[in-house]
């Protein structure tokens, strides 16, 4: 690493640096950037709607004012929140992560990519706005892009391969921000990286469920049961924009807690972040909501809590229609099992995890309600359903199951000598636990590595997925009238025979092993 050359007098010349690496860093410049990108992301669904130049403008003037005045507020944290050297690190582990899943294409990708790159493969190549012509009627792409647009927009300059490098620089940033802007939350704890690294091996016991319903332990692991927690390292493999947008509100929620990010800015976020992922986005309305009950049982909500959270929702409301347009498609209501199925799940899954934290509950790392509202969540998500069955409980969970890991890690981290008997107890329970769960990121992993890397997509979705689905797919007439476009191209369907040109394996399935060179 390069260093500046020694001042002439004094320390002058290097103090505009770490001034410069100071605001570059803090904790308001990170949560302001990553919010930014979201209300980037709205001006972005404008365009590919057809909106008015002059709408487009306006939004992003608003966008910016909207930033501006969320910079003046007081209660940002001030100093940095990492240093560059951190943050570096921070990117580097990041890239290496989305790279092992999938994006990019230098490794094996879980098939869930095979939409994912047919959706920005026809944000790059189709014109904006644009329909489908198929032979049931037009029909427009209506799921949340947020991940995709600015790739797209690269890709528009440098084509379909561009983007999905586009898309894999930009989630390594996202992530690499998000975690900066909480890392200020464990300020004061010694090698705060190992923190992050038990989260990040964080997992249920999957693996004994896996052997319970006699499945074959070189799957996927976690589809043994009826219903789904999922692992921190999976979400990010498999579903990394519900990911991002679960992990976001955690982070905004986090540093509000730790008294380092205003109320108003973690309001502001709530909105834009459904373009990103609803369910992942709405994980964290609970908290939000609780925050919000303190602050004004405080007496602190003030003109700045109201007004900027109301900009906030105006900028976001044109995605919001977007993402409610034909939802009559998309399954909703509530969720029925077996008891065998709830009871099971639940002791190998939750049971075990209360344990630790009712036998650690004078030492927990994060606040009592944050834990006992994350507790509560998990008991009763798996009652509702928005979109496949259990689409609801796996990605409304997000950021519960994150604020837990980060417990268990305070739990692992703990030194034996300072704990009671109970902490002591708990302290080993929780080894055995994450051990036996290491199973599952380790799984991941290795599949990652040893199977066959992702092929080319050539196809847009509708060559993927042939029929269509509600959750992607809307017909024209049930877009809502105020953000459906009055003139969008009409692209008819003429997709390649094959999408990609190899067989691409299905890890969920117990026939992929013979695709793994042994």
């Amino acid at each position: 690493m390069l260093k500046p050359p020694l001042p002439v007098s004094g320390a002058e010349a290097p103090a505009p640096l770490i001034r410069a690496h100071s605001v570059l860093l803090e904790t308001r410049t990170l949560a302001l950037g990553l919010l930014g990108f979201l209300l980037f992301d709205q001006v972005l669904l404008l365009a590919m709607l057809g909106f008015a130049p002059l709408l487009i403008a306006a939004a992003s003037l608003l966008s910016l004012a909207l930033c501006a005045a969320l910079w003046r507020l007081r209660g940002w944290a001030p100093g940095a929140a990492v240093q560059p050297r951190t943050f570096a690190a921070l990117f580097a582990g990041a890239l290496v992560l989305f790279i092992l899943g999938g994006e990019g294409r230098f490794f094996y990708a879980n098939t869930d990519w095979q939409v994912r790159y047919a959706v920005l493969n026809d944000l790059v190549t189709h014109p904006w706005p644009w329909v489908y012509d198929t032979a049931s009627g037009l029909t427009m792409l209506r799921c949340p892009v947020g991940i995709y647009l600015v790739p797209a927009l690269v890709g528009k300059l440098v084509g379909t391969e561009g983007a999905q490098l586009a898309l894999l620089v930009q989630d390594a940033a996202l992530l690499t921000m998000l975690v900066a802007l909480a890392a200020p939350v464990f300020a004061g704890i010694s090698r705060p990286w190992l923190t992050l690294l038990l989260v990040l091996g964080s997992s249920g016991l999957d693996v004994i469920g896996q052997r319970l319903y006699g499945g074959s332990v070189l799957v996927h692991l976690e589809q043994w049961d009826e219903l789904q927690y999922t692992a921190v390292l999976t979400l990010a493999f498999w579903v990394p924009q519900h990911a991002l947008a679960g992990w976001l509100g955690a982070a905004f929620y986090l540093g509000w807690r730790a008294g380092k990010v205003p109320l108003a800015a973690l309001l502001c976020l709530v909105p834009p972040l459904a373009l990103m992922s609803p369910l992942g986005g709405l994980g964290i309305v609970p908290f939000v909501i609780a925050a919000s009950m303190m602050e004004l049982l405080a007496r602190r909500i003030g003109l700045a809590e109201i007004a900027l959270p109301a900009v906030s929702v105006l900028l976001a409301l044109p995605s919001l229609l977007y993402l409610a347009s034909g939802l009559g498609g998309v399954s909703t209501g509530a969720s029925h099992y077996a008891a065998e199925v709830y009871v099971l799940f639940y002791l190998v899954e939750v049971v075990p995890f209360l344990c630790v934290l009712w036998l650690a509950r004078g030492s927990w790392s994060l606040d009592r309600m944050t834990v006992l509202l994350s507790v509560a969540l998990l008991l009763v998500l798996p009652f509702g359903r928005v979109g496949e069955k259990i689409d609801f409980m796996m990605r409304v969970s997000i950021p519960s199951l994150a604020f837990l890991a980060i417990v268990m890690a305070g739990v692992l981290r703990s030194a034996p000598a300072a704990l009671d008997k109970d902490g002591q107890a708990a302290r080993r329970i929780a080894i055995c636990l994450f051990l036996i769960g290491l199973v599952v990121p380790i799984g991941e992993t290795a599949r990652a590595v040893l199977l066959p890397r992702a092929p080319e997509v050539r196809c847009g979705y509708y060559g993927v997925v042939p029929a269509g689905y509600p959750t992607y797919i809307a017909p024209y007439e049930r877009v809502i009238k105020a953000i459906r476009p009055e003139h969008p191209a009409i692209v008819p369907i003429r997709e390649p025979a094959k999408c990609w040109d190899v067989p691409w394996p299905d890890a969920a399935r117990p026939g992929f092993p013979e695709y793994v060179p042994l």
